[in-house]
């Protein structure tokens, strides 16, 4: 990108797929992203342990960490600021909280939301439509109709953002 403004995002189009990855970032060039990814500055997104993947839609915030085997995210997820995924499943639908750690082998359902600083233990199965909290996190209740709101305006602002950035 000779003559790229660096405080600019690099913008990753492959057939119909556009991406907003910001220079700062450091995304492995083996990690599989969907359309209309995300990913701001200073994450990291290294698949030298195992496939990463990140489904469509996905934002992956300021000082994210994805490393390890199998990391896959889904479709309309939030992964917020200084999160760490390492060799965990999330869904579709997630909000992950600014802070939190999904270990090794965790999965975590559709409809969750993850809250900030929640720390989700190795092998860990979160089921679908679930709100967890603390070190180590816990179920504390079942999604509601506003947390879903909330899941989907969290995705849908950044997908905005990255439109606005054309």
């Amino acid at each position: 990108m000779a003559g790229a403004n660096p405080s600019q995002a690099r913008r990753a189009k492959i057939g119909d797929v556009l991406n907003s990855i910001h220079p700062k970032s450091e995304v492995d060039s083996r990690a599989k992203l969907g359309k209309n990814v995300t990913v701001c500055a200073f994450a990291v997104i290294k698949a030298d342990e195992g496939e990463i993947e990140i489904g469509e839609n996905s934002s992956i915030q300021e000082t994210c960490v994805l490393h390890g085997p199998g990391v896959r995210i889904g479709r309309n997820v939030t992964v917020g600021h200084g999160a760490i995924v390492h060799g965990a499943r999330v869904g579709d639908n997630v909000l992950v909280g600014m802070g939190a750690i999904l270990m090794d082998g965790a999965e975590i359902g559709d409809w969750c939301i993850i809250a900030a600083g929640s720390l989700v233990p190795p092998n860990s199965k979160i089921p679908p439509n679930s709100v967890v909290m603390g070190s180590p996190a816990k179920i504390i209740r079942e999604t509601s109709e506003k947390d879903k709101r909330l899941i989907v305006e969290s995705y849908e602002n950044y997908l905005r953002k990255m439109k606005k950035r054309g």
